[in-house]
């Protein structure tokens, strides 16, 4: 397992391109492109490469790297409360109303939660070190939704439906 956000991001990235055998990048990278003129023009999706022991193999070992990396911070316990709280501390966000802070770590936490932690974490030390303020809950969402990695959600569950085709 990757040791910081940075590395996690990196390994997401690598697990759907170049760490797959190249008839698999071609056919996602053609899915993706069928998906974006797909609903105007239409169309047949492309084809999927064929299965063989090997390639199933491959996918296989991917979609289990990928579902590891990307399991929700509702999974990992209380750390997800911590790494909000510890953003809330860097903008110095407590003013004595104990009530105000939990109200806020749980909306933040609700919303947050279906996301991977190294993600939350990532677009945390953006916030931290190019923010003035708090970023608001919609902002930050948007970053953690970068920090996740290029296509990486799209490009597993492409791989699952071949798996499972």
């Amino acid at each position: 397992m990757p040791t910081s956000a940075i590395e996690a991001t990196e390994l997401a990235e690598r697990l759907v391109a170049d760490l797959l055998p190249p008839s698999l990048q071609a056919w996602l990278h053609d899915m993706e492109q069928h998906q974006l003129v797909a609903a105007s023009v239409g169309g047949r999706p492309p084809k999927a490469p064929e299965k063989s022991p090997e390639l199933v193999a491959t996918v296989s070992q991917t979609v289990r790297s990928l579902t590891d990396l990307l399991v929700p911070a509702r999974d990992r316990g209380p750390e997800l409360e911590a790494q909000i709280l510890k953003m809330f501390a860097a903008f110095n966000l407590y003013t004595g109303d104990r009530g105000k802070l939990n109200a806020m770590v749980e909306v933040w936490a609700d919303e947050l939660e279906e996301y991977p932690l190294y993600a939350i974490r990532k677009a945390y030390k953006w916030a931290i070190r190019g923010e003035g303020k708090l970023p608001s809950l919609a902002a930050f969402i948007r970053d953690v939704k970068l920090a996740v990695g290029n296509n990486v959600v799209e490009r597993r569950k492409l791989l699952q439906r071949w798996l499972n085709q």
